[in-house]
């Protein structure tokens, strides 16, 4: 028996060891790197791994054991990342992006509005509503928005474009352009931290354009699964909605 105690407890360090280090596995594991493509606020705030989307998925994840660490990359840098095995994930994508993975449930829903002043008391239900008015929008926009959209901007003399989107909410309020395009919760967003123009008036937001869903694309099956159960809790507790309105709450009236 004595000659057996040593590899008595030999044979007991091995298995302590083997099952810390599985553990230690197993907990790594549950880290998930996420390619995020549109840091866009208030989507995705890079300066804060913060936004409406970051804090969907990593809520989503949360209750399984996952943490989230996203990993800024340009937009069509993402395929990439997931194919050559880089992040475990990507955000903010579409099942026709070409991306081989597990596609989660619609997370996000991104429309671009028309908004105008209520006091203006425009009807806007098509582009060519606006191909008369001084409109502002965002940077591309007649990439993204269809040939419509680009054939009316191109023959309306008083339409611009311009990168910075917090402009559009000052020229809006400022009555320096009857109409402004942006999606809609960039609008809410912007104008929840405006304080240079009088975002208590009333607005009108059309909504003429279609709204775009986006899903979370996984390398793991099982992760995607998870995932899909977490942000249906989300959506039936009530949390899917406080999130968002985090991000867009307003404390006076919009007329919307």
């Amino acid at each position: 028996m004595k000659h057996n105690q040593p590899l008595t407890i030999g044979f007991l360090v091995v298995l302590i060891l083997t099952a810390f280090t599985c553990s230690k596995a197993n907990a790594e594991s549950k880290q998930l790197t996420l390619a995020v493509g549109l840091t866009l606020p208030p989507y995705n705030i890079p300066e804060t791994d913060s936004g409406i989307e970051l804090d969907i998925v990593r809520e989503a994840l949360e209750p399984k054991g996952y943490t989230v660490k996203p990993k800024y990359v340009p937009f069509a840098r993402r395929n990439l990342e997931l194919s050559n095995r880089k992040v475990d994930g990507v955000l903010t994508i579409n099942t026709d992006s070409g991306i081989d993975a597990f596609y989660s449930d619609e997370h996000l829903v991104c429309q671009n509005v028309v908004v105008t002043l209520k006091e203006n008391d425009l009807t806007i239900d098509n582009v060519q509503d606006i191909a008369d008015k001084r409109v502002v929008a965002f940077q591309d926009a007649t990439i993204y928005l269809g040939k419509d959209f680009a054939d009316m901007a191109k023959a309306n003399k008083k339409y611009k474009e311009i990168a910075n989107q917090s402009l559009q909410i000052n020229l809006l309020y400022g009555h320096r352009v009857e109409a402004i395009v942006l999606d809609k919760n960039i609008f809410y967003y912007l104008r929840k931290g405006n304080k240079r123009v009088d975002t208590a008036q009333p607005i009108t937001m059309h909504r003429i354009f279609k709204p775009t869903p986006f899903r979370v694309a996984f390398l793991n099956k099982k992760v995607r699964d998870d995932f899909n159960e977490g942000l249906r809790e989300l959506r039936k507790t009530g949390r899917y909605n406080e999130i968002v309105q985090k991000y867009l709450f307003q404390k006076h009236g919009t007329g919307e």
